[in-house]
């Protein structure tokens, strides 16, 4: 089988990306094309990038119901740096394509004048044959005869298809007034991106420091080797929004960010495990399975992925009941958690609205939100909760 490979950051996932997979299905020179997003970036800075499991859900929204075309996770499973030739390797190793299969690496024909400055291009030829896009305002003649000078250097044939005119540059579709309006974009992508709120204009990440943003994008790999989609996007969403907090209301945005990461890390263990690991911290009961992976967390979170921080390690265990007395990074974590903008509960304006300004304001409207909730169903909130709740009304300052 003739199979297109096709990489790339996709920040974001646009109808130019789009026209490339079904001009190479429509030409048929392959019969199906495999897309990659790049995991970990070599030669772009790691901020610069958004995080590499929201672009990867992205592009798997965005290509849904194309045919013939797959979405491949291959450079996130590894969470090594992006050179073409590892993944072309990778492919072949994880058998995620077979020996019998020929692989051509597409791109855009202004890549054949920078490919010799490549990592190992002698080596990504002997995995796949390049196969390259042809557009309008393009000029076919001088891509052609640097296509002749590869081939030449590097004794392959390079084969070339049309596609449609589409002009899309990802960086301006990340600010907000373009991919709000912008016709470039398929639906699911600009619904993806108002879901999780990518490309909001105050960038809280960048107020982590570059150990933190190191630390954060390798636990994005593990998690999304542990996590279903939909629960690390939410665990991300919970990171960005804690951290955003962080800076308004004057907490560390790294303890803030981490904590909020890893806040749901033993969620989905299994039952047992989860209990195991509670019981190192909490004796004599077993929580409810609803707030299990809480203290199972702290205790996964300490063991699996090395946070000895204390504070991270407590905002873990409380995030779903709360404590009587709450650290600020506690308070974060917890209004995070529910107030991440996927969360699209009917009683979250007011919270939220809150939290602007004033963040126990937000908790005490949260807490009474959720005793209300439960009230309706015949239930009484966790005594944590009710204990905290007291607390916040008798230190109130009005």
């Amino acid at each position: 089988m003739k199979i297109g490979i096709y990489g790339g950051a996709f920040d974001p996932f646009h109808k130019g990306h789009l026209s490339m997979i079904r001009g190479a299905i429509a030409s048929k020179k392959v019969d199906r094309v495999i897309v990659i997003p790049t995991g970990m970036p070599c030669f772009k800075p790691a901020r610069k990038v958004t995080l590499s499991p929201y672009r990867f859900y992205m592009v798997k929204a965005a290509l849904k119901d194309e045919p013939k075309c797959e979405v491949c996770d291959i450079e996130q499973v590894f969470g090594e740096p992006s050179y073409t030739v590892t993944t072309l390797k990778n492919l072949r190793k994880q058998k995620v394509v077979s020996d019998k299969d020929e692989l051509y690496l597409m791109c855009g024909s202004d890549i054949l004048f920078e490919f010799e400055s490549w990592y190992k291009p002698d080596e990504i030829l002997k995995q796949a044959k390049l196969l390259c896009a042809l557009r309008p305002g393009i000029d076919e003649g001088q891509a052609k005869n640097q296509a002749m000078h590869l081939e030449e250097v590097f004794d392959t044939k390079i084969k070339f298809f049309q596609i449609d005119g589409i002009e899309a540059a990802s960086s301006i579709l990340r600010t907000r007034a373009e991919w709000e309006s912008s016709e470039e974009l398929p639906d699911a992508v600009r619904t993806f991106i108002h879901t999780h709120d990518l490309y909001c204009e105050d960038s809280p990440l960048m107020n982590v420091s570059d150990e933190m943003y190191a630390l954060l994008m390798k636990h994005c790999f593990t998690l999304f080797r542990e996590l279903s989609g939909k629960r690390l996007l939410h665990s991300m969403n919970v990171c960005v929004l804690a951290t955003r907090y962080a800076m308004r209301f004057g907490a560390d945005p790294d303890k803030c960010a981490l904590a909020a990461l890893l806040h749901d890390c033993a969620k989905e263990l299994p039952e047992k495990q989860q209990i195991e690991l509670a019981a190192k911290i909490i004796h004599g009961y077993v929580p409810g399975k609803q707030i299990l992976h809480s203290p199972a967390g702290a205790v996964y979170a300490a063991e699996h992925y090395g946070v000895t921080d204390q504070e991270v390690l407590d905002a873990i265990q409380f995030h779903t009941v709360g404590r009587e007395i709450m650290t600020i990074t506690d308070k974060i974590v917890y209004l995070a958690d529910k107030l991440e903008p996927s969360r699209d509960y009917d009683d979250l304006t007011l919270i939220r609205k809150y939290a602007e300004t004033d963040l126990d304001a937000a908790l005490i409207e949260c807490y009474c939100a959720i005793r209300e909730s439960f009230a309706k169903k015949g239930m009484l909130i966790h005594e944590d909760t009710k204990k905290s709740l007291a607390y916040l009304l008798a230190n109130r300052k009005n």
